[in-house]
């Protein structure tokens, strides 16, 4: 892998792909009264909170949050743990990622709020590689990237809360 960092998306840059990706979770939603956000380990709480929060602004959906937790470095060998307090059976789930590579992680990590029986389950990533190993795709997508296997993307949140999108 080598050390050189090129930068994909500036911080403003995904600002304005969250406020693209609310809008759209909207438009696929709009009749709905209420939605369970559900965010994956640790950047992907943070994109759900910042979406959802969009998502307040401009609609009257009541929002609410889950968490998925797992170590995405085991995938499927991971201990998946959904913290959830709600019940979303029969309820619209909209899981949030920052990078969908292979699909495992957010297979996964259906696999808990599947068990739960929702209505309805919509995937959002900031950003989409292309190289699936598993039949998963985002319904929602902030960029996608045609990458070579031996590249990687990385999101990274800054001590100033500012968030940019690499590629390694």
């Amino acid at each position: 892998m080598s050390d050189k960092r090129t930068i994909i998306l500036t911080h403003p840059e995904i600002e304005r792909k969250m406020q693209r990706m609310a809008w759209e979770i909207f438009e696929n939603n709009h009749l709905a009264s209420r939605l369970i956000i559900i965010g994956i380990t640790n950047n992907g709480n943070h994109l759900a909170k910042a979406i959802g929060k969009i998502l307040s602004e401009i609609s009257k959906i009541t929002i609410q949050y889950g968490r998925i937790d797992l170590d995405k470095t085991k995938g499927f060998n991971s201990d998946v743990k959904l913290d959830c307090d709600i019940n979303i059976k029969g309820e619209t789930v909209v899981m949030v990622d920052d990078v969908l590579n292979s699909g495992q992680t957010m297979l996964a990590s259906m696999l808990p709020v599947i068990a739960q029986k929702p209505s309805k389950i919509q995937t959002v990533v900031l950003a989409n590689r292309n190289h699936k190993a598993f039949p998963v795709n985002a319904d929602i997508v902030g960029i996608s990237l045609a990458t070579t296997l031996q590249e990687h993307i990385w999101f990274e949140m800054g001590q100033d809360n500012k968030m940019l999108v690499f590629l390694t």
